[in-house]
């Protein structure tokens, strides 16, 4: 019995921290500039011509596509849109959307990587097999 209490107890404090925090602390609405930067973001990291690039001491995050002549950093919870005409920077105040599009980006660069490896690996393989078949 002494144990359901002890395990009791920090599940309800937890659940009214949660409920205060969300009443003194709430999630700021989605404006439209975020929402749109975001879907920019998205829909240009999933073409096929775009080059994703992720520089790992700043942690920014680049998408360049030369199609639509833009250009976007990502960093800080700020997404930069440039291109020739216009540049905007955009603040995500949610840090969900935010981390949801890092998360796209991230995988679809680490998607990029994979298939550059399996790329090598087959090359690899090739010559292996190459080699292997003067040998005989």
């Amino acid at each position: 019995m002494e144990k359901k209490i002890v395990g009791y107890i920090p599940r309800l404090l937890f659940k009214i921290y949660l409920y205060l925090k969300e009443k003194f602390d709430p999630k700021p609405p989605i404006t439209f500039e975020e929402e749109s930067s975001v879907e920019i973001c998205r829909k240009l990291i999933k073409k096929d011509r775009t080059r994703l690039t992720f520089a790992p001491k700043s942690f920014k995050r680049f998408i360049k596509n030369d199609d639509y002549e833009m250009f976007i950093v990502i960093h800080n919870n700020c997404i930069n849109l440039i291109n020739h005409v216009y540049s905007y920077t955009v603040y995500i105040e949610n840090h969900e959307l935010y981390n949801s599009l890092v998360e796209e980006f991230d995988m679809e660069l680490e998607k990029t990587r994979q298939d550059l490896e399996d790329e090598i690996r087959n090359n690899i393989k090739h010559s292996l097999q190459n080699i292997l078949h003067k040998i005989n």
